[in-house]
């Protein structure tokens, strides 16, 4: 297997373990919460970018985690992160990173991953707080 081919596996492997992460996270807050948090996966791909990331649907709120990567047209990649409430409120915006390599990529979605997931049980648990019994 020649290098483009190993880095394309490798960004492929990268991002359907990504997409498994935000799948898992949106399970089990939906699990933990039952019935009150509802969640959807995202998973788009464009062209020359992808989204990947997890909608939860909770009395009176919504929250949008998403991780989005690019293909540069110089061969690179840029990865952005956030995590959105109400489709207004930006609760994370992670900078934005241009990266060159796919060993950089990878890495950069994991941590991107971990930052964005991290959070997400206090969220929920905030926003239940929150709602009228």
């Amino acid at each position: 297997m020649d290098a483009n081919s190993r880095g394309a596996a490798d960004l492929l492997r990268a991002l359907m373990r990504t997409a498994a992460r935000f799948s898992e996270t949106g399970r089990s807050l939906s699990d933990a919460n039952f019935p009150h948090v509802r969640w959807v996966p995202i998973s788009d791909l464009a062209g020359r970018a992808v989204r990947l990331g997890l909608e939860l649907a909770l009395p009176g709120h919504e929250i949008v985690f998403e991780l989005s990567v690019a293909v540069r047209t110089d061969g690179g990649f840029a990865v952005r992160g956030e995590i959105v409430l109400d489709g207004e409120d930006v609760f994370l915006d992670l900078p934005p990173a241009e990266i060159a390599d796919v060993a950089a990529c990878t890495a950069t979605l994991d941590r991107y991953a971990d930052e964005l997931i991290a959070p997400a049980r206090g969220q929920v648990g905030r926003l239940l707080e929150q709602c009228p019994s």
